[in-house]
């Protein structure tokens, strides 16, 4: 360098009308323009020296550091060199988390941050600073203080929602510099409408080489047990060698739907040894919510068979007697155009048990009585559109077989299941036979009837054939050894 301008000062460019500027060193004269070309050699020359020395290892140094947040930690290795003016940063981030979802979305998000992936759970990524490592690393370090950028969640960092309630996110708090942050990109695969397991994410921007993140997890579960509603009784009580026959079944999952198909059923009814059986219902749903319910089926001693002798079945212009009673039923059916209205005998009963039974403050309103086949025909359709015709035909008849025709039934009280528990169905129970009426569809009897329980369904046959009806704990078919 030094040569080069020993060269420059010994060649002499003389033109006519130069102002020439010198400038006296010792007993030599310098020219100004020699005298700047010399010191920006010098200073070039310096720049080349000190960059050298810089670039040594002595002049590399590192820094060391950890990030512990509630579902996610790091360990950052971080490297400053510098080379020509500049100062690399290289960073070594170790990550670990006991999320499997969390640490996907972490190490997604440092890969879209430039970083590289060198070896099982590290990466690695370099960036250039302007400046000396010195003041970078003192930015380095300040930056990364965690009194300087403050991020911490709202609420849990694991929330647990249940299937079909409503879940509002409660955010973060973000501060640089202590002062509060705005805006705070946010990000969430959340899907209510579906079980698993899902992660919101939010992202602190501190500079432009540097983020602070935090993840949530949410999992929608579903505890809820599905339910088992049994068609017919939940007690059902058959004859010495009858055969059980399923009444039917559905199940229903707050979150699967319909789970009928899914149903076991533990049958083990031995219809030739009287006892109590238990017929067990089990189902599981997709989130393995288990429910188990039973049916007790009842299989009477041989000898409770009453009706030995064969009945007398005749019928007269369609219409079934059974040893001179009329009998409608779903094997005995009454003709289109038999419309006898109300049983004049029957009715004066009825007003007169209603009478006796209203001295003792109970109400056996009338709810129904006389229904002519095309009345029942239509109450009939509109209870299969509601339930279907196999269900609808277990609580109310098709035309031509419901009682009411025969103008000898009546609704009395209310008609419904939890009529069951008043004192106004027990006293039918118990009395209605010393007016001449039996409750015509006994408990425990769908098997016998093909109808559920109607404590408020009467049906008239006579003080002497009801009395005998209720002494013998049989219903009407049983009695009359018909089915």
């Amino acid at each position: 360098m030094l040569l080069i301008f020993t060269i420059w000062y010994k060649i002499k460019i003389r033109k006519r009308g130069d102002i020439v500027l010198t400038i006296k060193v010792g007993k030599k004269k310098l020219k100004i323009f020699n005298l700047i070309i010399l010191v920006l050699g010098l200073i070039i020359f310096l720049y080349f020296i000190c960059n050298l020395v810089f670039m040594l290892p002595i002049f590399k140094t590192s820094y060391k550091y950890k990030t512990n947040t509630d579902n996610y930690e790091t360990e950052t290795f971080v490297t400053f060199k510098n080379k020509w003016f500049n100062c690399y940063v290289t960073e070594s981030i170790n990550v670990k988390s006991d999320y499997k979802l969390v640490y996907e979305y972490y190490v997604k998000d440092l890969l879209n941050d430039g970083y590289k992936n060198t070896k099982k759970d590290t990466y690695n990524r370099t960036i250039k600073v302007n400046g000396f490592c010195k003041q970078a690393k003192e930015n380095y370090k300040n930056i990364h203080d965690s009194k300087y950028a403050e991020f911490m969640l709202n609420g849990n960092d694991n929330e647990t929602i249940e299937y079909g309630n409503n879940y509002i996110d409660p955010y973060v708090i973000g501060k640089v510099n202590n002062k509060p942050v705005k805006e705070i990109d946010m990000f969430s695969n959340y899907n209510s409408n579906k079980v698993g397991s899902y992660v919101t994410s939010y992202s602190l921007s501190v500079n432009k080489y540097y983020t602070k993140r935090l993840y949530r997890t949410i999992n929608v579960v579903d505890t809820i047990k599905p339910k088992i509603n049994l068609s017919g009784d939940n007690t059902m009580t058959l004859n010495y060698d009858q055969e059980y026959n399923e009444p039917g079944f559905t199940a229903i999952d707050n979150y699967d739907g319909d789970i009928t198909s899914l149903v076991k059923v533990s049958n083990k009814v031995n219809k030739n040894k009287p006892g109590t059986y238990k017929i067990t219902y089990s189902v599981s749903d997709s989130s393995n919510n288990k429910t188990r319910i039973t049916r007790e089926v009842i299989v009477k001693e041989k000898d409770k068979v009453v009706n030995k002798v064969e009945p007398i079945i005749e019928k007269k212009d369609g219409i079934t007697y059974v040893n001179g009673i009329l009998v409608v039923n779903k094997n005995y059916s009454l003709p289109k155009d038999y419309n006898p209205k109300v049983n004049k005998e029957a009715y004066e009963a009825l007003k007169k048990m209603q009478s006796d039974a209203k001295v003792l403050g109970l109400d056996l309103s009338l709810i129904s009585g006389y229904r002519s086949y095309t009345k029942q025909e239509k109450l009939f359709n509109e209870y299969v559109k509601k339930d279907g015709v196999k269900k609808a035909n277990t609580y109310s008849a098709k035309p031509g077989q419901s009682e009411h025709q025969t103008g000898l039934a009546f609704d009395i009280g209310s008609v419904d299941s939890s009529f069951e528990n008043t004192s106004e169905a027990k006293w039918i129970q118990q009395n209605a036979h010393l007016y001449g009426f039996i409750v015509r569809y006994p408990k425990d009897k769908t098997d016998v009837t093909g109808y559920i329980y109607e404590p408020w369904h009467v049906r008239y046959l006579g003080v002497d054939i009801a009395t005998k009806v209720k002494e013998s704990g049989l219903a009407l078919e049983e009695y009359l050894g018909i089915n």
